[in-house]
């Protein structure tokens, strides 16, 4: 890690001749990327979610430059990114509330019953009803339903970076703006946090 690295959320540096741009992002605050083709963001998210920069291309994760770095220290950097889906990652055979849980259930169960005040106070900041809401299985969701799912279950592990894929993708007006109010709610909670949306770049 150089002195450079050490204030950088996300960072890319592609290989040369590619077209593609660089993305650097300080720590703090919410951002859009507005610079990814659709194939660059799937590369992209991959490597973040491995931790493992692509040949020729250099990732920094929250000070970090993933190069070089070992298995132990990408699981331990991995934990503090959370990653929202455009489609919310869910699993469709769990309701809102079970696939919220389901990463602290597994990962430490007995935690499990503190969380429900949170998350019931994640949804109301956030204006949704949770008593209706948290019994929809997936076919049953509009897609911000679907966004907000994805949301709530990462932002409940309060991950220092997140980002999200296509926040606004899919939604009507309405929707839109209520997903708006989502990178203002994760820094409400995690004051120090950077939140990315990864758009695709618009047509010339």
């Amino acid at each position: 890690m150089s002195a450079a690295d050490t204030g950088v959320a996300f960072g890319y540096e592609p290989p040369a001749g590619l077209g593609e741009r660089r993305i650097w992002i300080l720590s703090g605050g919410s951002h859009r990327t507005g610079l990814l083709t659709a194939s660059q963001r799937k590369r992209l998210v991959s490597a973040v979610l491995d931790v493992q920069s692509e040949p020729q291309t250099r990732l920094v994760l929250l000070g970090v430059d993933v190069d070089g770095l070992r298995p132990a220290g990408r699981s331990a950097l991995r934990e503090r990114i959370g990653f929202l889906p455009s489609d919310g990652g869910l699993l469709s055979s769990l309701n809102a509330w079970e696939n919220i849980v389901l990463p602290i259930g597994f990962h430490r169960p007995r935690s499990q019953h503190e969380v429900a005040d949170r998350v019931y106070a994640m949804l109301a900041a956030l204006g949704a009803d949770a008593g209706a809401f948290l019994a929809k299985l997936p076919e049953r969701m509009s897609p911000y339903e679907k966004k907000l799912t994805g949301y709530v279950r990462i932002a409940l592990e309060k991950p220092d970076l997140v980002l999200a894929e296509d926040l606004q993708g899919g939604l009507d007006p309405g929707e839109r703006d209520a997903a708006d109010r989502i990178p203002a709610a994760y820094l409400e909670s995690c004051p120090g946090g950077t939140f990315v949306q990864l758009e695709i770049a618009s047509a010339p």
